[in-house]
């Protein structure tokens, strides 16, 4: 049943059940009274499951047996699907976590800037043309980092450095020029490409333990209003090893206004099927080499690189290109499938590889372990509900009701 609506003022167990099964007395909250027949019901909660009534419910209080303690019952699908992660779902707390994360039900941990200083944390920024400045605010002077590497793609100055070296506390933030070919996804391609053997050689080092960071950053702040806090990011990346800077976007048949709760899982179907004609957001997106007939669609071109993605159902998504990850998820896939995603977004500057791309991230640096992504199917599936966005084909998200 649908847990809205009413509430369940008392449960007692009558005198009247047989053998194989109980009566229980399910006080409304109107004052009237149903009986209702429970097969082997032990506790209020196999009431709840098996309810027929039409009278929709949101929570038991009073008691049964002459037990007072008030039992809550979750309300609306998120709360399900907490009480789903943390009492029914089976698996290690990585896992649990993982599911937490891609669901949205991760909340900071408190312990979170403790956590991060034991572990080396590196920016990569792709530079065009804005001040990133406003990096160093967004992070912090709580958080300790290690390095920043930045990609002047545009030949232009970058602006900022300042602010990063003093709030920062670094001494130095590398500047690299590359070729303005891919956007911020070749940049940070690229990155991965040239660091790929030295994260190895450390992870061979320091074991599995090794929880080293890194954030993948464009100079660009635009979208700052759907950032989420910086505790809560780092938590998702120490937790369950990705976190996406921006929260999920509502779109299409989303409707915030309802209370429609988007999520970071796309339906995988129609997903992979996701395509663009054109793309010309500024002025100098030059469309005439937007286009490839290599890949006419989102799987194509991830086939094509290699990477190695879990089979299931829906798979994560993180919109505008702000990310960060534990470096050992890098691991997860084999170094010919970075070298090849780093080649094919040298194609041109505006290309569709790069929608591709900015698509991909979440899926190709989370754990690519089959039972996670079934977990996070199991606890999402029962709530459901799916865009068809052009942009955002598959896009899921729920009725907060």
């Amino acid at each position: 049943p649908a847990l809205t609506g009413n509430v369940i003022t008392g449960i007692t167990n009558s005198s009247n059940g047989g053998e194989d099964h109980d009566d229980y007395e399910v006080g409304i909250d109107n004052n009237t009274t149903e009986q209702h027949d429970v097969m082997n019901a032990a506790s209020p909660h196999e009431i709840i499951a098996d309810y027929n009534h039409d009278t929709e419910i949101t929570r038991i209080t009073g008691s049964e047996d002459d037990d007072e303690d008030t039992i809550a019952i979750a309300t609306t699908p998120r709360e399900i699907m907490a009480e789903h992660v943390d009492k029914k779902l089976n698996g290690t707390d990585r896992m649990k976590n993982i599911v937490a994360a891609r669901l949205g039900l991760m909340q900071p941990s408190p312990d979170i800037v403790e956590e991060m200083s034991k572990v080396n944390i590196s920016i990569v920024v792709s530079h065009c043309e804005n001040n990133v400045k406003w990096i160093a605010g967004y992070v912090g002077k709580e958080y300790s980092i290690k390095d920043i590497t930045i990609y002047s793609k545009c030949g232009k100055e970058v602006e900022g450095l300042k602010e990063l070296k003093e709030l920062l506390a670094l001494t130095a933030v590398n500047v690299i020029t590359l070729p303005n070919v891919g956007r911020n996804d070749h940049a940070f391609a690229y990155w991965i490409k040239e660091h790929y053997e030295s994260i190895n050689k450390e992870k061979n080092e320091k074991n599995e333990n090794n929880n080293d960071i890194v954030m993948f950053l464009k100079d660009s702040n635009r979208h700052q209003k759907r950032f989420i806090p910086i505790d809560l990011l780092f938590s998702h990346a120490s937790k369950s090893g990705f976190g996406c800077v921006t929260k999920p976007l509502c779109d299409c048949h989303c409707n915030v206004e309802q209370q429609d709760v988007p999520m970071m899982q796309h339906q995988r179907k129609s997903f992979e099927k996701f395509t663009l004609g054109t793309y010309e957001r500024l002025e100098r997106d030059d469309t005439i080499v937007f286009k490839n007939k290599r890949y006419p669609v989102m799987k194509s071109w991830k086939d094509d690189m290699g990477f190695v993605i879990p089979m299931s159902e829906t798979i994560p998504v993180c919109y505008e290109g702000l990310f960060v990850a534990q470096k050992k998820q890098i691991l997860n896939q084999p170094s010919t499938a970075w070298k090849e995603m780093e080649r094919s977004l040298s194609r041109g500057d505006n290309i569709i590889e790069g929608h591709y791309a900015e698509r991909m991230w979440a899926s190709i640096l989370s754990d690519v372990d089959d039972e996670s992504a079934r977990a996070v199917d199991e606890v999402l599936k029962p709530h459901i509900n799916v865009g068809q966005c052009r942009a955002m084909p598959g896009l899921t998200y729920i009725k907060n009701t």
